[in-house]
């Protein structure tokens, strides 16, 4: 757990997760470590929520259209998706309001490549 973590970082933290307002905390002037750390995780999220998204589309777009068969699968393929962002959006939500850093899983190698200090 960070010590003393100031009550605006908790909040600018926990808005990193929440999709496109990531660029809120982003933008902000100064940063703390903690913040920066769930700022850089936050984005790396979105990008791969970004690129889930397109993928669903696409998938929508093509096998999509097979009758009954396609809509099974694009409506598969969408629970797929909510199952894996919605969980990782929540906890990282939930972990910077108490002023937790963590490291999301599959996603860590990608977050230290964003370059947000």
């Amino acid at each position: 757990m960070e010590n003393q973590v100031s009550i605006r970082d908790r909040w600018l933290g926990a808005v990193c997760y929440l999709s496109v307002f990531v660029f809120l905390p982003i933008l902000s002037s100064d940063k703390s470590d903690f913040l920066a750390r769930h700022c850089r995780q936050g984005f790396a999220l979105f990008f791969a929520e970004m690129v889930g998204l397109i993928l669903v589309w696409v998938i929508a777009g093509t096998i999509g259209q097979i009758p009954l068969l396609g809509f099974l699968i694009v409506i598969l393929v969408w629970l797929i998706f909510f199952v894996v962002f919605l969980p990782l959006t929540v906890l990282g939500f939930v972990r910077a309001m108490f002023g937790e850093t963590w490291r999301i899983p599959y996603l860590d190698e990608l977050s230290d490549r964003v370059p947000i200090h």
